[in-house]
């Protein structure tokens, strides 16, 4: 199975990913598998707003997802 699933997300100002949901899914198991993927992902870098981290809202397109 491949295709490309499209996935909303916040990065809250500790860097952690939250809320992840599929915008545009290929199938079931794809897009499970890209909710997983993005969610188990290290630490990412918070948004600064006038030097201060803060919580970002990200639509992220994952390409060709194999499984």
């Amino acid at each position: 199975i491949q295709g490309r699933v499209i996935v909303q997300f916040c990065v809250i100002y500790e860097g952690k990913v939250v809320d992840v949901v599929v915008v545009r899914g290929a199938s079931q198991a794809l897009d499970k598998e890209a909710i997983r993927v993005v969610s188990s992902s290290p630490l990412w870098t918070p948004g600064p707003q006038r030097g201060t981290p803060v919580d970002v809202l990200l639509t992220f397109p994952l390409h060709e997802v194999h499984q």
